[in-house]
């Protein structure tokens, strides 16, 4: 433990000789012959106590108490004083507030009680004045935290029924007879944007919940830094050509030269956030995004020409609820948590976020990940099922397993539209009926499971299904769409993976896989 500074002030060497040897061990010892010279030392050290001889030439220990009340208020002080000197002591009590008074000649037993007492009541002030502090600003953070929770559910009200006003007013008004042709042709684009507008909101707020929850695990993968680049521009080159917004990719590395070990989910994650930030907060000129190889880092740009950040609130803007200024969310909208989320998830890829933006020009923001080289030959070879359809000549069997009615209404539609609408569905209510199903159609060509049912959930039932049929195809079908529930699907023995809500071009991407490969090979 840190020794405690004490001050002597005496006009008598003797004095302060002896009361160093005696106390030098235990404390750091500050002596002074003259109140003006303890001043002195006061200004120079940080005193934790301080003892004064009451009679003294040019200034008396009350004098120099009363003035250490003043600038060290904190400070205990003990005045040293012989039997006639009641009336200082009195002056000492009332003017100088003193902590005690000693009588000369002091004995090391009683004075050295004293101190003690003077210290621990000294550091017990001290301490509570800083559990204080942290108090007052606890209670100012929760205060905080409270009114940006506060703002953030009244933008999470406003943000969710904006969407779901658009699905369902419009939903309503399909259904009258007036609807014209085009007019109908509009309404479903609106409630399909809405729609979307809701997934991409619902899917921020369970990514923000995982985080803070350190539900979250890393899977490093080998990977196509330009492919990701190159998915994420065709995603928001939509948004630009909308915005008449100028949109340039920049990549760092050529084809063969740009496979890297990373999370490509987070990364994608996080490259996605920033982005949907440059679009929204700028309304012309453009949006550049590319990378560079610096040595072991890749550093990732994201430049846009919108309204900029106050150098003042960059620190803030990666906060949880956290928006420059609350016009921008009245103006564009938001929940406040897509750059909290970008930053989170490049923590856990050992990436870090920075930016540099002047308010009205604009802003860059860089994220510098590692640079971990693949070699392409290791890649997993992805096809290209983007104009694929399954095979038309041929009559296939599909089983839903599904306990909600709608989805299941949904997905038998939505996979007569998008194989043939002479297509066999069969269904299953859970994994139990499931299985009975599959032991009675040998013929089945994809099995469609979700995972969360009652009797027998998704994960047994393919377990089951894989020991008498291994080669039909699974695909897991859930509102689960963590890598961790992926993986868990693919330990179950899933051939493949789709989150609801089900989009149904992944969904024909899909099937166009397994469909092709699968008929006939179970005859």
């Amino acid at each position: 433990m840190e020794k405690y500074n004490l001050l002597y002030v005496d006009d008598e060497p003797s004095n302060l000789r002896v009361f160093k040897d005696t106390y030098r061990r235990k404390y750091n010892v500050y002596t002074a012959t003259s109140a003006k010279e303890g001043m002195m030392l006061m200004e120079e050290h940080h005193i934790d106590l301080i003892l004064s001889d009451q009679r003294m030439p040019e200034m008396t220990g009350v004098e120099l108490l009363r003035y250490s009340l003043e600038k060290f208020p904190k400070i205990n002080r003990i005045l040293i004083t012989g039997y006639s000197d009641i009336n200082a002591v009195e002056d000492a009590v009332n003017q100088a507030r003193i902590f005690q008074y000693i009588q000369k000649p002091w004995s090391e037993k009683s004075l050295s009680g004293v101190i003690d007492d003077a210290l621990r009541i000294y550091q017990l002030e001290k301490e509570n004045a800083q559990q204080k502090i942290e108090l007052q600003r606890a209670k100012e953070k929760a205060e905080e935290s409270d009114m940006l929770k506060t703002e953030f559910l009244h933008n999470l009200s406003h943000e969710i029924r904006t969407p779901l006003n658009g699905i369902y007013g419009f939903a309503q008004i399909l259904d009258s007879d007036t609807v014209t042709a085009e007019e109908r042709k509009n309404y479903i684009r609106i409630i399909q944007n809405s729609s979307n507008q809701l997934i991409k909101i619902v899917s921020a707020i369970l990514e923000f919940s995982k985080l803070i929850t350190d539900q979250v695990t890393i899977e490093t993968q080998e990977i196509s830094l330009n492919d990701l680049f190159s998915e994420l521009f065709y995603v928001f080159e939509l948004k630009a050509e909308k915005k008449h917004i100028k949109f340039d990719l920049e990549p760092g590395l050529s084809n063969e030269e740009c496979f890297i070990k990373i999370d490509r989910t987070k990364l994608y994650q996080i490259l996605s956030n920033i982005l949907d930030n440059a679009f929204k907060y700028t309304e012309d000129g453009f949006v550049v995004f590319g990378y560079k190889v610096r040595n072991d880092k890749i550093r990732i740009y994201i430049k846009d020409s919108g309204v900029g950040i106050h150098a003042d609130n960059q620190r803030f803007i990666f906060e949880r609820f956290s928006q420059e200024e609350r016009y921008l969310s009245n103006k564009w909208g938001g929940l406040g948590l897509g750059l909290s989320i970008a930053q989170e998830n490049a923590k856990l890829i050992d990436a870090s976020i920075s930016l540099t933006s002047k308010k009205g020009e604009g802003a860059v923001f860089y994220v510098d990940i590692p640079y971990l080289p693949a070699s392409s030959s290791e890649q997993t070879i992805t096809l290209d099922f983007k104009n694929a359809t399954p095979r038309s000549s041929n009559k296939y069997k599909i089983l839903i397993v599904e306990d909600e009615e709608v989805n299941l209404y949904f997905l038998d539609v939505l996979i007569k539209k998008i194989i043939a609408s002479d297509t066999t569905i069969l269904h299953a209510y859970n994994g139990k009926e499931a299985l009975d199903v599959c032991k009675s159609n040998s013929d089945i060509n994809v099995i469609l499971m979700d995972i969360k049912m009652p009797i027998m959930d998704g994960y047994e039932a393919t377990k089951k299904i894989k020991e008498i049929m291994p080669h039909i195809p699974i695909i897991a079908q859930t509102a689960y769409s963590t890598n961790e529930d992926r993986h868990k699907a693919e330990t179950a023995g899933c051939d493949d993976f789709i989150s609801k809500p089900i989009n149904k071009f992944k969904l024909k991407k899909i099937f166009s896989l397994h469909l092709t490969s699968n008929f006939g090979n179970n005859k």
